[in-house]
C-alpha cells in the first residue's frame, strides 16, 4: 500500500514529546488533513480561544491502509473554515514518520 504525506496541528508545547514519541492520541486515533494550511486553520481557532500563542503543524508520511475518513470536518466546517479533507489514522504515528515540523504564531505580534 502506498505512503502519503499528511498534516496534524497542535500546540507548540507538545513539540518535544512529539519529537520523542511521535503522535499519540487519547481518542480514537490521530486526525490528519491534506495540507499544512488546512491543519493550521482547523486547530488554530481553538488554540487561539484557549490563549495559545504558537502552534506546530507536523508533516508525516503514513500508510494509506491505516487511514479512514474522519468525522470532524463536516461540509459546513469545510466551507466555514476552509479546511480540507479529514482523515483518521487509527494507530499512533511513530516519531520516525515525521518529515517536517512547521511553526505558526497565533498572535500577530509574535513572529
Amino acid at each position: 500500500m502506498a505512503k502519503i504525506r499528511l498534516f496534524h496541528a497542535t500546540s507548540a508545547k507538545h513539540e518535544q514529546s512529539i519529537r520523542e514519541k511521535g503522535l499519540i492520541s487519547r481518542w480514537e486515533g490521530v486526525y490528519l488533513t491534506d495540507s499544512a494550511d488546512s491543519a493550521a486553520r482547523w486547530i488554530g481557532f481553538r488554540l487561539a480561544a484557549m490563549g495559545e500563542t504558537r502552534m506546530i503543524v507536523v508533516e508525516v508520511e503514513v500508510s494509506e491502509k491505516n487511514l479512514v475518513e474522519g468525522e470532524d470536518h463536516s461540509p459546513l466546517m469545510e466551507k466555514l473554515f476552509g479546511v480540507g479533507k479529514s482523515l483518521l489514522h487509527r494507530r499512533p504515528i511513530p516519531a520516525s514518520a515525521i518529515k517536517e515540523i512547521h511553526y505558526y504564531g497565533l498572535n500577530p505580534e509574535i513572529k
